[in-house]
């Protein structure tokens, strides 16, 4: 299942796409998931990332703004088929609604 990404995909978006698409050409289908999740995590670290197991899709959350995540929190939400379409709408909601604090995407920190 190669994936094509649109030429401004972001970089987080690329190597997941070049690192997925080796993997699947080895046959590992859930290392690639695995690396997938952990390049998002490395790479989103405000953000939950998970694949759905029944519908394959891809989800992410984070805190709107710089308060914790709970109950009360707003959230922005993401899906998405591939982790790297995810990784560009993560990183558009990062732009569009940046947060603030130490060491957060978005703050220049």
């Amino acid at each position: 299942m190669s994936a094509s990404l649109p030429a401004e995909a972001s970089g987080e978006a690329q190597a997941l796409a070049a690192l997925g698409n080796a993997l699947e050409r080895l046959g590992a289908g859930s290392a690639r998931r695995l690396a997938e999740v952990a390049v998002l995590a490395h790479a989103f670290p405000r953000w939950a990332a998970w694949l759905s197991e029944g519908s394959g899709t891809w989800t992410a959350a984070r805190p709107a703004g710089s308060m914790p995540p709970g109950p009360e929190a707003p959230m922005v939400w993401v899906r998405a088929d591939t982790a790297g379409e995810l990784a560009n709408l993560m990183h558009a909601a990062d732009a569009r609604w940046p947060t603030h604090g130490r060491g957060v995407p978005g703050t220049g920190e």
